[in-house]
Parts: C-alpha cells; sequence; structure tokens
C-alpha cells in the first residue's frame, strides 16, 4: 500500500504531529510511507520518504491557507491513501478531524472571555474550510478522535460519511507510574516543593481552564498548582496574585520532559471548555495520576466518575472544582485508588492499538473503493 500523510509538522511532542508521527512508523514498516509537512523532525531510523511543502508560517491562518495549495500539487496522484489532518489540502481520502473550531471558538465565548477579532477571522476561515471537508465527505473515511468530535461533525458541518471513533493512544512505557519513584523527588526539588506537600498539575493551553485552576485552589485549604504550558504567563501570575496563591502556583512554562512533572504530582487537574481529546488527561491516567476533568474534554468519555477519576458535572464551577481536589487531599487513599484505576483503564490504548485500527479503516475504504 502506498500512503500519503498531509500534517503541517512532524514530531513527537503532541497533538496531530505525534498522532502522524506515530501511525507512519508503524506502517513504513510493511508499506511505502510519504509524509508531506511543512517542517518534521525526521528520524534516521525510520524507512518514511519526506517531502518539505513551503508555508508562510506568520501565524496559523497564514499556515493553514499557504500549506494547502503547494501540498495539493506535491501529492499528485498514485497513492492508494492520502490521510489528512482535517483540512491539509485539495487531495484526500481519510480525514482524521483532531477538532471542530467552530465548537472550539463557541467554547471560548462561553467560558474564556470572549475572542478576539483574530480569532473570529480564523474560526469564520477555518470553520468554511472544515465543512469543505466533512459535509462532502461521501466516499471518504473520516476518523474522529473522540465521540464528543464525531457528534461535533455531524452538528456543525452535518458530515453525511460514516465516522470511525479511534481514540488517541498513549506511550506506556514513557508515561508510566514507574517514574513517580524514579523522579517524584528530583523534580519536586527543582521547583521547590516538599515531599509532603501535595501538588497538581495542569499542562495544556491555558485557555483550556488554568484560571480556574488557580482560582479554585484559593479555596483548596493546602497544596501547590504546576502549570506547563506555552502560553505566555504574565495574565495568570496577575490571577494568583489576585487570589492570593502566587506562592503555590508555579507557572514552569513548555518542557519536552513532561512525564517527569507528572511524576511529581499528586494529581492532575483539566476543566477545559472544549477539548477534541486532551492526550494529557491520558498522560496522566497512564502515569497513575487521579484526574479532575471537564466532560467536555474528548478524554473524558474514558473517565467513570468515581471509579477510575473525577468529573466536574459544571465546568465553570470553581467552587466544585475546588470540591473535588479538596476530596483528593482529604482522603489520599481514595485518591491512590483512583490512580491505580485510571493506570489500568488506558492499559488497552497504545500507539500498535491504534494503528491496527487505523489500517482497517484503510482496508475498508479500498475494498469499497474495488
Amino acid at each position: 500500500m502506498k500512503i500519503a500523510f498531509l500534517v503541517h509538522d512532524y514530531h513527537r511532542a503532541g497533538g496531530h504531529s505525534r498522532y502522524v508521527a506515530e501511525l507512519a512508523t508503524r506502517f513504513a514498516r510493511d508499506h511505502e510511507v510519504h509524509v508531506f509537512a511543512n517542517h518534521a523532525e525526521r528520524e534516521d531510523s525510520s524507512n518514511i520518504i519526506f517531502h518539505t511543502v513551503p508555508a508562510w508560517r506568520a501565524n496559523a491562518l497564514t499556515t493553514v491557507l499557504t500549506f494547502a495549495l503547494p501540498a495539493t500539487f506535491q501529492i499528485g496522484s498514485g497513492f492508494d491513501i492520502v490521510h489528512s489532518q482535517g483540512f491539509c489540502g485539495f487531495r484526500g481520502n481519510v480525514f482524521t478531524s483532531h477538532i471542530c473550531n467552530r465548537a472550539w471558538h463557541l467554547a471560548l465565548q462561553k467560558l474564556e472571555g470572549g475572542v478576539t477579532f483574530r480569532e473570529r477571522i480564523f474560526n469564520l476561515i477555518a470553520g468554511a474550510l472544515e465543512y469543505s471537508v466533512y459535509h462532502f465527505a461521501n466516499g471518504s473515511a473520516v476518523v474522529a478522535i473522540s465521540h464528543r468530535v464525531a457528534r461535533d461533525l455531524v452538528r456543525f458541518y452535518r458530515c453525511p460519511a460514516p465516522i470511525q471513533v479511534i481514540y488517541h493512544g498513549v506511550d506506556l512505557q514513557v508515561f508510566s507510574p514507574a517514574n513517580i519513584q524514579r523522579w517524584r523527588s528530583e523534580t519536586r526539588a527543582q521547583y521547590g516543593l516538599a515531599e509532603d506537600e501535595p501538588v497538581f498539575l495542569y499542562v495544556g493551553d491555558m485557555r483550556k481552564g488554568a484560571a480556574r485552576c488557580i482560582l479554585a485552589l484559593a479555596q483548596v485549604p493546602r497544596g501547590h498548582l504546576l502549570l506547563v504550558s506555552r502560553t505566555p504567563e504574565q495574565e495568570f501570575r496577575k490571577i494568583a496574585d489576585r487570589a492570593g496563591v502566587a506562592s503555590r502556583v508555579h507557572l514552569i512554562g513548555f518542557t519536552n520532559q513532561v512525564e517527569r512533572v507528572y511524576a511529581a504530582a499528586d494529581a492532575f487537574v483539566f476543566p477545559t471548555p472544549y477539548d477534541a481529546f486532551a492526550m494529557v488527561v491520558l498522560e496522566a491516567m497512564a502515569t497513575g495520576l487521579p484526574v479532575v476533568s471537564s466532560r467536555e474534554a474528548g478524554a473524558s468519555e474514558l473517565i467513570r466518575h468515581g471509579e477510575n477519576g473525577l468529573l466536574l458535572d459544571d465546568t465553570a464551577s470553581v467552587p466544585e472544582l475546588a470540591r473535588l481536589m479538596t476530596s483528593l487531599i482529604e482522603d489520599r487513599a481514595r485518591a491512590t485508588e483512583l490512580g491505580h484505576a485510571a493506570r489500568q483503564s488506558v492499559e488497552c490504548l497504545s500507539w500498535d492499538a491504534v494503528a491496527e485500527k487505523t489500517m482497517r479503516v484503510y482496508q475498508q475504504l479500498l475494498e469499497n473503493r474495488n
């Protein structure tokens, strides 16, 4: 089988880039795999054929618009499978939806202080491009990374094609309960955290609930909050100052060794207003941490409240979030049980399993075509 992947960036740092890297590496063992990307962190040991697609990377919108046309021309014909990550060009017979931009836009308007003019423009154009992919997807295969995304594709784009839900995978060796013994003390010392101090962790775009985590911490009697993100920190430092918890909030920026930070934490918090999946929730569960998540994250579909994690009934409620965080401090035995159950519930979600399910989508598409 001759397979082409379209993705703006190819790397293993997360998101849809990680998804493509995991699939392409596995498929290249038995098939001819090409990756069309603007930037790629190439791996010498792989059999993947890389193609550099020019794009103007001034912002997200220019990236999407200027990548699509050259990617379409470079691909040409001759591929059995052209697997595009959402809208990446005008060719493709397999589309994986990693986000529904219209749903994300509505969530920002509702819970995260509204959207900027630039974000409105991006949503208008990105939503139209997504509509062009999914509304006219008859004859193509559509993969959604959660049932939440599958529902959004039908609600916002009237997607007529059958949608296959395939959850993201997780590296069960990189994210492991064994890391806690290996790195907990060292990482806590790095951030000035005592061994017996409760530590909550947040990872990701700060607009996915970081402010509510800081405000909730102010209602929790003790403990610290670590925030790992590329988002500029100034606004959130001000929120911590106003809430009186500046000394308990640690904004540590981005790290490419996030597994060490998971190991330092006692619990993971993620009250996002929207996330198509949220790999970070899966990584926390694989590490054996009890997770407090909103029901708006696709990965919350893996959580059974009170059994392998905790789910917020009201995403916007700071008091509810604070109560759940406090409960994990006050009953450490229960928190430990939730973490053990979380790990067990995700052990079936390896990237090998994702690759097997995706290959079946390819094979079914080709069978239907024939």
